[in-house]
């Protein structure tokens, strides 16, 4: 969404410019092509003083973009409201009015107002009209969307781009028209089968309906389609764990590393092979990680690794490295304790267990242990 600022001198319909009216709104432009804002709203201002009799649609319009450019929304929403009732059919004051109220958050206003400028203005382009809808959207009014909406998506408006198509679905979905959602889509579906935005919009369909199978089917097609990015790689490695394929969720999390090594990405990974029983790969992924960029929580989540391979004194030494980059972290104090207790070194116990249980989560626990370490 942009701010027009250049006047359409030529329109024929429109109130006769007056040289007076030429001259004050030419000098303002002038000022505003070297940023001199001050300067233009001067030559408007000069002209409405002189002239209080004749007030100008073009005078207060572009008054109005000088005021916004120098940060006066407010002062310039009053000088646009001036030139809409001078000259209603002028399209740009509609658009910046628009403009002006989205800035401002008054999301209903702005959608009237780009609405009354899609409608004045002959070029009528769609795109005008998607902001119109976001708009509404913005503003929780979705059923005044909703026909701006099916009207894009119809195709008349040329080819529905993919933002217009995520608008209506996501409209659909807010008023509860789940029926006209799935429609829509596979409508597009059977247009286009192989069209990969369709297949992306059919799997946030079913996410939004927490059907992680069919999302993970949809999205595994329109893989297949396009060159997916390290977002979608991702996404659907969460997927294959979610409905418990770790295996498969580890290959994903593996193709999203070459993409991008962070340390979240590794976290996953780990996980996944954990979750899949491969404790020892988990491990492979933990070390590569540790290497590029220490960090508590993987270290934690090597020390669980190692516990539950029995592995108690490199259990003890990861979560200890865990506690020394984060020492806030009260569970590994008392992992370290629990390790220290099956490799019967009470003193060692009793003390990371004390250290525990400074901290309320692990407060009762560490208690309980204590007793243990002392009997």
């Amino acid at each position: 969404m942009y701010l027009c600022c250049c006047p359409a001198w030529a329109e024929t319909e429109a109130p006769k410019l007056t040289p007076a009216v030429r001259k004050a709104v030419y000098d303002a432009q002038q000022a505003m092509e070297k940023k001199e804002f001050l300067n233009a709203e001067k030559c408007l201002m000069k002209y409405a003083r002189k002239y209080p009799q004749k007030p100008h649609y073009l005078v207060e319009f572009t008054l109005g973009n000088a005021l916004a450019l120098m940060g006066k929304e407010r002062e310039a929403l009053s000088h646009y409201k001036a030139s809409a009732d001078l000259y209603p059919d002028y399209a740009p004051i509609w658009q910046n009015m628009g403009k002006i109220c989205f800035d401002l958050k008054q999301y209903e206003k702005a959608g009237d107002c780009l609405l009354k400028a899609y409608e004045t203005d002959k070029k009528k382009n769609p795109s005008a009209l998607y902001n119109v809808a976001v708009s509404y959207i913005m503003a929780g009014k979705e059923k005044k969307a909703l026909p701006h909406l099916m009207y894009l998506s119809s195709g008349r408006a040329g080819l529905p781009k993919i933002e217009w198509l995520e608008a209506m679905l996501k409209v659909y979905m807010d008023l509860q028209l789940k029926e006209k959602a799935f429609e829509l889509i596979n409508r597009l579906l059977d247009k286009s089968e192989n069209d990969p935005r369709w297949w992306k919009i059919l799997a946030q369909f079913h996410l939004q309906q927490n059907d992680y199978k069919k999302a993970l089917a949809v999205l595994t097609i329109h893989s297949y389609l396009t060159p997916i990015n390290k977002k979608d790689i991702m996404l659907l490695g969460d997927l294959a764990s979610a409905v418990g394929v770790p295996l498969k969720a580890g290959e994903y999390y593996e193709k999203a590393l070459n993409l991008s090594n962070s340390p979240a990405n590794y976290e996953k990974l780990a996980s996944a092979y954990i979750a899949a029983h491969k404790p020892a790969k988990a491990i492979q992924v933990l070390n590569m990680a540790l290497k590029k960029k220490p960090a508590s929580g993987l270290w934690f989540m090597m020390g669980q690794v190692l516990y539950q391979e029995e592995n108690f004194d490199k259990a003890y030494n990861a979560f200890d490295q865990s506690a020394r980059l984060d020492p806030g972290n009260g569970g590994a104090y008392l992992m370290m304790g629990y390790c220290a207790l099956q490799m019967d070194i009470k003193e060692a116990a009793r003390t990371a267990i004390k250290k525990a249980a400074r901290f309320p989560k692990q407060r009762k626990m560490a208690k309980e242990l204590l007793k243990q370490v002392a009997s």
